[in-house]
């Protein structure tokens, strides 16, 4: 994730590997019942979120923000959503919110946004599954140790870089110093414990390279570079 195109070896760390393009997943949307439920109102002291079905979001108060989305993972109490349009600062390329639902959806944990609850009932009309993305994830897995997701660069460096992670193993990535985002596939092979390997193919000039993290505790630590903080978007608490 770093300006550094060498390839990195796994050292010590790579004794039980399988490589995989991205966490397991599945082609077939999952049955609109079975889904928790996002489309309506959701209101918290400062802020308002609307969401249609069709996929198109309005944010009112503290922040004002507008624009459509799109479902990466939904399993369990938990969707991650793809938000086009609520960082117009990174090129067009999304931003991914965590959302965690109680059992009836009528409470949320949105993000790094916090709580919210439902304004009115719960409707039987849900996201269409046109706004599904093609490979969405149906596996549950911990966002504390998965690359799936919005990821940036705190700390360590001047530029504090955004990145992508789809669950079809594809990538983008907006560079603050260069001003514009990147696209490309990924591939991750799975190491002890929470290391990987993970490789970069970009789609500008084919060029590729591999680094090996550490992913716990919503942070991802690249071998050799710990100083530099990659910290996850916020995954937020399950309401009570």
């Amino acid at each position: 994730m770093t300006s550094s195109t060498t390839t990195e070896e796994s050292s010590s760390s790579s004794s039980t590997e399988t490589t995989q393009i991205s966490e397991s997943h599945s082609e077939i949307p999952v049955p609109i019942e079975t889904r928790r439920n996002i489309v309506g109102t959701w209101k918290q002291e400062n802020q308002t979120l609307t969401v249609q079905s069709d996929g198109t979001w309005q944010l009112t108060g503290e922040i004002n923000s507008s624009g459509t989305l799109t479902v990466a993972a939904d399993f369990e109490d938990t969707q991650l959503l793809k938000l086009y349009g609520f960082n117009e600062n990174i090129d067009g390329i999304g931003t991914y919110f965590i959302a965690n639902f109680n059992q009836d959806s009528t409470k949320m944990g949105f993000g790094y946004l916090g709580q919210f609850n439902r304004l009115g009932n719960v409707t039987e009309v849900n996201l269409s599954t046109d706004v599904f993305q093609n490979d969405i994830q149906t596996t549950p897995v911990d966002f504390n140790t998965t690359i799936l997701g919005t990821w940036t660069i705190k700390e360590g460096i001047e530029f504090h870089n955004t990145w992508n992670y789809n669950p079809d193993g594809t990538f983008e990535t907006f560079s603050q110093g260069r001003g514009q985002a990147m696209t490309g596939e990924y591939r991750v092979k799975q190491l002890n414990g929470n290391w990987v390997d993970v490789t970069y193919t970009f789609d500008e000039d084919g060029q590729s390279y591999t680094s090996l993290y550490l992913i716990e505790n919503g942070m991802m630590i690249e071998n050799h570079f710990e100083d530099i903080k990659i910290v996850r978007n916020v995954i937020p608490d399950f309401p009570s």
